[in-house]
């Protein structure tokens, strides 16, 4: 398939460097925690230009020293400016790999990849968060950051999720596309089904995907009037057992998704 210069070197990197590596695309995929399918397509530019956090974390695991991030930061101002008829005035060869840093992840500090800022400016401005169908409803679909606050033995958890909501009227399927947690922490994939209700309230239910793990429940959220995040509470069965509840949030990255759960948990301390 056609595809932009700078897309195509990033993939054709990412390739080169996992079969030097001696790695499979499904070896691979469980080290970043990913689903195999889901790389297959990146890495064949079906998903257009990866997210930053898939590429941070393989970037990471084949010891790129922060080049497959920079690769794919050029194929998205590549990306941002066709769309708005721009050329960017850049070479690859002006790249200068950026520094490791420590990021919390799932209560425990994990080396994730190299430092990356916010992406730059677009050319032109874009909407954050849901887009709108033709007669201005919602539309949620595409890929977000799910957040969970859970329990393992009655000690809190904090997980993230990267997940891909494809809604069709007022029905939303949702489907988590990495774990979050490791399997030996309890991580696992999962779907569900979403209904709105008003463009205000998201209620539905998930399920394990993973045939050894029971956990299943259902969902409450609630939708920012901006549509860039919802905040809620899950309830159902878990690892600690029946009827575990906590805060879950759903936002465009990881880092926000993460930060709703703590202002949840502050918010309204009283509830468990």
């Amino acid at each position: 398939m056609d595809m932009q210069p700078c897309l195509a070197t990033l993939l054709e990197s990412i390739v080169q460097r996992r079969k030097a590596a001696g790695l499979s695309q499904a070896q691979l995929a469980n080290r970043v925690r990913y689903q195999p399918s889901y790389l297959s397509k990146a890495e064949r530019g079906l998903l257009g230009v990866p997210s930053q956090s898939l590429i941070g974390a393989i970037d990471a695991e084949l010891n790129a020293g922060g080049r497959l991030v920079e690769l794919r930061r050029h194929a998205w101002l590549e990306d941002k400016g066709s769309r708005a008829g721009i050329t960017w005035p850049r070479t690859l060869e002006e790249v200068v790999p950026t520094d490791r840093r420590q990021l919390i992840v799932g209560g425990s500090a994990a080396t994730v990849g190299p430092a990356v800022g916010p992406e730059p400016p677009a050319p032109v401005s874009s909407p954050i968060g849901a887009s709108r169908r033709a007669g201005g409803a919602i539309d949620l679909s595409g890929r977000w950051w799910t957040a969970w606050q859970t329990f393992r033995d009655g000690e809190e958890i904090h997980s993230a999720q990267e997940a891909s909501l494809e809604q069709a009227g007022a029905k939303i399927h949702i489907e988590a596309l990495t774990r979050g947690l490791s399997s030996e922490e309890g991580g696992y994939l999962w779907w569900g089904e979403l209904q709105v209700f008003d463009e205000e309230i998201i209620m539905g239910w998930y399920v394990s995907s993973d045939s050894p793990v029971r956990s299943k429940g259902s969902l409450f959220l609630s939708l920012n009037p901006h549509g860039d995040r919802l905040t809620g509470r899950w309830v159902g069965l878990s690892y600690d057992g029946m009827f575990i509840e906590g805060w879950g949030a759903v936002a465009r990255d990881e880092q926000t998704s993460l930060a709703l759960i703590e202002r949840l948990k502050k918010q309204y301390p009283k509830v468990a």
